[in-house]
């Protein structure tokens, strides 16, 4: 139990600074640049790691396989690695066709730059998303940590270098610190060549292309929640400052969904090894939990945004950025109840229910564009209403989802991840 509470601590230092990291770089962006340059950055921010999302459920299952290998003494199949680069080979060619339309255009506001670095950083997510994968299955969390501070602070100096030079203020230096921060990859190269059975038996092509394909649609959907919801709000109701208030809310509210991040980053891996052994006592008892704290969470944010939220907000992204007491209100609770739907999503993972978990996240995004589209109300409204159905249904989808497939696995003796 010891060696748990050291992991977790360790974990839990380490997103937090990373997390901390990234909110300063969201900060100092945001007080550089206009609010409108801002909104353009936080779109193209949103497309990057959208894609970074994608690519982000590989490292989910890039761990699971590790996981069971280390369980089982040998190193992380190459089926690993397989699977991250069909899905980044498909990430390229799906990016690189949306920034040809008139919409990606508008994205990257015609910058050629900019459209380069938004393809480099799936070619660095790939990488990071594979180093991560085999450390964390392998218990090597110090490598883990480096690797999540690393490209925190990585992007951080590098914003400061550039404002400090004093080049003028410009989206297409943003997004470059924000790429050139995921080059930390580099250094675990000698990992991967170690950690992967580089002659093992290849996995069949159409069993790595069906989990990509299910994992790669649900966190490109979980991602049009989470950080493309920006992207998501702009393309269906455009562009306004009200909007632009709004969506800098959001964006910064999510930061503090790394507060799970440790947990989340271990589930995986723990629900692995209760599956294999069929424990499925402890994992019905941790779902429980989740479900409880997330509601008592949202009640306690709520009541927070309310009260301080609008001057916290202003305090953090300057004067320009005040939301109302309500809109605080709802996006915290929001963000709340989203982190118990994040862990509940990485059971499914373990659990190999990859369809499923395409199915909530469906849900999830499907229900914000519907109310977007059709309620009677302000851009604003809309707004912050569907981001706020958006989390909840995909609480209460994957709430039901793993319950549902835990029982599954208690009636038929338990799972073996493998």
């Amino acid at each position: 139990m010891s060696r748990a509470r050291r992991q977790l601590g360790l974990l839990s230092v380490s997103f937090f600074t990373a997390s901390g990291l990234g909110l300063l770089l969201l900060v100092v962006v945001a007080r550089w640049l206009t609010p409108t340059e801002n909104l353009q950055f936080q779109a193209i921010w949103a497309v990057v790691f959208t894609f970074g999302s994608v690519l982000g459920s590989l490292e989910q299952e890039v761990a699971r396989q590790s996981t069971n290998a280390t369980l089982e003494r040998r190193r992380t199949p190459v089926g690993a690695v397989q699977a991250v680069g069909l899905a980044a080979t498909a990430c390229l060619v799906v990016m690189a066709a949306f920034l040809a339309t008139p919409s990606g255009r508008e994205v990257v506001h015609g910058s050629l730059p900019v459209l380069l670095l938004c393809l480099l950083s799936v070619v660095n997510f790939t990488m990071l998303i594979l180093a991560r994968g085999v450390l964390l299955g392998a218990h090597a969390l110090r490598g883990y940590s480096a690797l999540l501070v690393g490209e925190a602070a990585a992007r951080v100096v590098i914003i400061a270098v550039i404002v400090a030079t004093g080049v003028e203020a410009a989206v297409g230096w943003a997004v470059l610190a924000t790429v050139a921060g995921s080059l930390v990859w580099v250094g675990a190269l000698g990992r991967i060549a170690r950690g992967v059975d580089w002659s093992g038996r290849l996995t069949p092509w159409s069993t790595v292309a069906e989990t990509v394909t299910a994992l790669g649609i649900a966190n490109g959907l979980s991602a049009l929640v989470l950080t493309g919801f920006p992207a998501v709000v702009v393309a269906i109701l455009g562009k306004s400052s009200d909007l632009a208030v709004l969506i800098a809310v959001i964006t910064l509210s999510r930061a503090p969904l790394a507060l799970m991040a440790p947990v989340q980053a271990l589930t995986v891996p723990t629900v692995v090894r209760w599956s294999r052994s069929g424990d499925t006592r402890r994992l019905t008892r941790a779902l429980e939990l989740i479900a409880g704290g997330s509601a008592v969470a949202a009640l306690i944010g709520a009541a927070v945004g309310y009260v301080v939220g609008p001057w916290a907000v202003a305090v953090v992204l300057g004067a320009d950025y005040r939301p109302t007491p309500v809109t605080a209100a709802l996006v915290a609770a929001a963000t709340c109840v989203m982190a118990g739907a994040l862990l509940q999503a990485a059971a499914l993972v373990a659990l190999q229910r990859y369809w499923l978990v395409t199915a909530c996240w469906a849900a999830a995004i499907a229900s914000a564009a519907l109310l977007m589209l059709a309620a009677p109300w302000s851009a604003e409204d809309r707004a912050l209403g569907g981001f706020a159905l958006a989390s909840l249904a995909a609480f209460v989808a994957t709430a039901v989802a793993v319950q549902s497939s835990v029982a599954a696995s208690a009636s038929s003796g338990g799972t073996a991840a493998h």
